[in-house]
């Protein structure tokens, strides 16, 4: 294996490659992959995308020193699925059922999967996500036990389960235990990269809400359809992209709020991206999504009050705009009070009551009751028709607590339990700007997912285990050893030896 690493780390040294690899490892690298993503959701170029991802996870697994240009995949990829290929209404296309393209994502994707774990072995470090102790690793190895184990014991077990619950647990944990022994980006510079690509996500998302607004669906089956009704109102559910319904573009665009503001804070045009945080704070209302706007609003708030309250060279600018944004927002709703109704008569129209939130939650209930110890299993149908389009995901419970009680039982609740307890342990650490935007992204996607699935949707949890796999590297280039590893408290951190 040393002759094989050799070899390849010589080959990136010859002139071209060294041009390539700079490429990677730059700026315009990321911004060029999420304009192929953008493109293809208008012309229905994913192969391209798949093709272009695999090529970039190939090269960069055999010759990168560092593989953080796959964070853009990881964060990006999903937004390539196009209008023309999705399954849902009104375009229902079969592209995605379709034997020959499922064979070609499962050859791509075997090929990417093989340059990663060769990637592991070929370059293994001494310290690695199997040798190492971390703060997080037994918490997400023990809710990827839970997640696969779903429904074992329960009389109404599928192969279903076990499938899909190995992709849940995959999602958790296979991006963390990567780029635990691959990326060696540090502190700062890595907190500002990865804000960076959930910002060109949040791009990406932001152009195919304005593309709904202003052109429609075009290229259906029954021609161009407007999103709006004839009253002028948005019709929720019209509001989807290839990729998801308007709970799940309303959802992303929530999760991705703190990029804007971490930008905000750190970088000397700040100013620009605190504007897009209010921008993409009006696309989500758009989406007519309301978990998405109540926990959406609520870190926008709590962007405007720190960063008038945090020192910075554009503080005063900040606290000039939120007295104008708070007047401007009162004297609106002062003047267009009847119409403002209207819109949120719009949003509210589909209650919790027509949602059927709380019956689904009970019926989560009596579900875990069947199969206290491990659930009973993510396809266990629950007595409430809820009518919602799907083709990959089984019916789902609406809550993050509720779906891993139900589906995994007492086992996977302990499991999260140790999860967010090892998380609090990150938490007790002190401030900074780059572990707030990773405590932030963990919110925001915990949050959205106590009234709805995101977090089961595997791209919120491949982001979701890259910021705790940056927050805990940012903690443990300060505090070396983990959680109970000397015996002078629980939170008492010693020496060690490091390596990279």
């Amino acid at each position: 294996m040393t002759a094989v690493r050799l070899k390849l780390q010589e080959a990136a040294h010859l002139p071209w490659m060294r041009a390539v690899l700079g490429f990677f490892d730059g700026w315009y690298y990321p911004a060029a992959y999420a304009s192929l993503c953008f493109i293809s959701s208008l012309c229905g170029l994913e192969f391209l995308v798949y093709a272009v991802t695999v090529a970039v996870i190939l090269f960069v697994c055999l010759f990168a020193e560092d593989t953080k240009a796959l964070l853009a995949p990881i964060a990006l990829i999903v937004y390539s699925t196009s209008w023309k290929h999705t399954p849902q209404p009104p375009y229902n296309a079969t592209f995605l059922n379709d034997p020959r393209v499922l064979g070609g994502i499962i050859v791509l994707g075997a090929i990417a999967v093989a340059a990663m774990i060769f990637r592991l072995v070929v370059h293994r470090r001494n310290r690695n996500f199997i040798s190492a102790p971390t703060r997080l690793k037994s918490g997400l190895l023990a809710l990827a036990l839970a997640f696969t184990l779903n429904g074992i014991f329960y009389s109404g077990y599928i192969l279903k389960d076990f499938f899909f619950g190995a992709l849940i647990a995959l999602s958790y944990i296979a991006v963390y235990f990567f780029f635990y022994g691959t990326y060696r980006r540090k502190r700062e510079d890595a907190g500002i990269y990865f804000a960076y690509i959930l910002a060109l996500a949040s791009a990406v998302i932001l152009l195919q809400v304005a593309k709904l607004l202003l052109f429609g669906h075009t290229g259906t089956p029954q021609g161009t359809i407007s999103i709006f009704t004839e009253d002028g109102s948005i019709n929720k559910d019209l509001m989807i992209a290839g990729w998801g319904m308007s709970n799940n573009v309303g959802g992303m665009l929530a999760m991705f709020m703190p990029a804007w503001l971490y930008l905000a804070y750190k970088l000397r045009h700040g100013w620009i991206f605190y504007l897009l945080a209010f921008v993409q704070m009006g696309a989500v209302a758009f989406t007519l999504s309301r978990s998405s706007l109540l926990v959406g609003g609520a870190m926008l708030v709590a962007g405007m009050v720190v960063l008038s309250v945090v020192k910075s060279p554009r503080r005063t600018f900040y606290r000039i705009f939120n007295i104008a944004a708070v007047c401007c927002g009162i004297l609106f709703c002062l003047a267009l009070r009847d119409k403002i109704v209207e819109i949120f008569a719009v949003i509210f129209e589909r209650g919790f009551g027509d949602s059927q939130r709380f019956e689904i939650w009970w019926n989560g209930v009596l579900n875990f009751l069947k199969e206290p110890v491990f659930g009973v299993g993510f396809f266990e149908p629950f007595y409430v028709d809820i009518n919602i389009e799907n083709w990959v995901f089984p019916d789902m419970y609406h809550n993050l607590l509720v779906q891993t009680l139900a589906c995994c039982g007492l086992a996977g609740m302990l499991a999260y339990m140790l999860h967010f307890a090892q998380i609090l342990n990150l938490l007790l650490r002190s401030p900074t700007a780059e572990r707030m935007l990773y405590f932030a992204i963990f919110l925001m996607i915990s949050g959205t997912s106590l009234l709805d699935n995101h977090i089961f949707h595997v791209f919120p949890a491949l982001v979701y285990s890259m910021a705790l796999l940056l927050w805990e590297q940012d903690v443990e280039q300060e505090n070396p050893l983990p959680l109970g590893r000397d015996k002078r408290g629980l939170f008492a951190y010693g020496k060690t030896i490091r390596e990279d």
